[in-house]
């Protein structure tokens, strides 16, 4: 005869393991703080719709525009689709879904080479159907995901994972040669994230860092017009009319934007690439200095929230994932606002959740997924470490299905 028990803290009064965590102070703050990051991210999306319409609107009249918010409003359903999705893995089981994830994006990243549309010089994007995939967006996502499944099996002290590293280094290459320097650097950001939070040797991460940086500067400067973009951004203004031309109108857009800015639709700065790259030009010239500074204190809060969650991961792979994925909107971020103020040189970085693209509102709405399962399964990590022992265990109540008359561990319901 079987013996009917209740579940303390998970099944009494007041409604299953969320009222237990909502019992908890500290469990409503984070709580709040991963509600609230996908909160920023969507805002941030709209903020980026409103900004499209303006700046297609503007260059290639109302239609345009129209069918360009239409577009971004598709692309922005598809990536909260994408944050369900990656909201609903447990992040256990992304070392299972590393490596056909990174097979899958080196494909693509060869096929581009060869079939992809090229636009200005550039391979990067291949047509299917009528949508056009980046590749080298899904790359970030990729190096992030399986550098981090490799260090977190890693003993603590131990060594650097040359070969992860390496296969990160083939997408950094890969990508390079489309040629995307931009998304490269961003490649490296995240993995640099990831080992910064392993347990590796100290002196290997200094080391390797310090070769990772020499590498990037040799990147930059090879290629005869990234390197003409260093040379612009020492002196932009000596040549306006010339290769600083678009850093000379992004500035002059936000300096006629002033404090209050000229209102939604009533820029009329041209802007190269306004859409995109320099986006944050158009938030400086229609949204003023104001709107400027609410963006840049969202991101703020963005980024700091995305490494508190690795703070409190309960796992190594927790916290390298959700390292990688917030140095790599961290790097991103700084480059794009940076370089529309000729702060940064210029790298042709796309500003997250804003800017104009499908495959990059896909990846960034799959990384906040990612940060708030990670986010979700430290607390009930945390909610079954305070848990008194009785009710880990069951002295009162013990499971008479289990060997040991204990109870079922509580981080087994959500795999943290």
């Amino acid at each position: 005869m079987r013996e009917l028990r209740p579940v303390l803290r998970l099944r009494g009064e007041g409604g299953g393991l969320c009222a237990a965590l909502g019992r908890s102070g500290r469990g409503a703050a984070v709580t709040s703080l991963r509600t609230n990051l996908f909160v920023v991210a969507l805002a941030l999306a709209f903020l980026g719709n409103v900004m499209v319409y303006s700046a297609t609107s503007a260059e290639g009249g109302a239609e345009y525009g129209a069918y360009s918010l239409a577009t971004r409003f598709a692309h922005l359903g598809i990536g909260i689709i994408a944050f369900f999705v990656t909201r609903g893995i447990r992040y256990t089981a992304w070392r299972r879904i590393a490596a056909p994830l990174y097979a899958g994006v080196f494909l693509s990243l060869v096929l581009v080479l060869f079939v992809g549309r090229e636009i200005s010089g550039a391979r990067r994007w291949i047509d299917v159907g009528p949508l056009q995939v980046q590749p080298a967006e899904f790359a970030k996502l990729a190096a992030v995901v399986l550098l981090a499944s490799v260090v977190s099996r890693a003993r603590p002290g131990s060594g650097l994972p040359w070969r992860a590293i390496g296969a990160v280094g083939v997408l950094f290459a890969l990508v390079l040669v489309e040629p995307d320097f931009g998304t490269s650097v961003v490649i490296s950001a995240g993995a640099a994230g990831v080992l910064w939070a392993s347990e590796s040797k100290t002196r290997d991460l200094l080391l390797a860092g310090s070769g990772a940086l020499v590498l990037l500067v040799g990147a930059m400067l090879a290629a005869p017009y990234r390197r003409e973009r260093f040379l612009t951004f020492l002196d932009p203004l000596s040549v306006c009319d010339g290769s600083g031309y678009q850093i000379c109108q992004s500035m002059n857009a936000i300096r006629e934007g002033s404090y209050l800015g000229a209102g939604p639709g009533a820029g009329g700065v041209p802007v190269p690439e306004m859409h995109t790259d320099m986006i944050f030009a158009l938030v400086g010239e229609e949204l003023g200095l104001l709107g400027m500074f609410a963006v840049i204190g969202a991101f703020g809060f963005f980024v700091v929230s995305a490494y508190l969650i690795a703070l409190n991961a309960p796992t190594v792979l927790g916290r390298c994932l959700a390292a990688g994925l917030a140095t790599m909107f961290a790097v991103q971020v700084v480059f794009n606002i940076g370089a529309t103020m000729s702060v940064v040189p210029l790298a042709g970085m796309t500003l997250p959740f804003v800017s104009y693209g499908g495959s990059s509102v896909l990846v960034c709405f799959a990384a906040v997924g990612i940060l708030y399962r990670i986010s979700e399964d430290s607390e009930v990590a945390r909610v079954a470490r305070r848990a008194p022992s009785g009710e880990r265990r069951g002295s009162a109540h013990p499971d008479r299905r289990r060997r040991d008359g204990g109870t079922r561990d509580p981080r087994a319901v959500r795999g943290g």
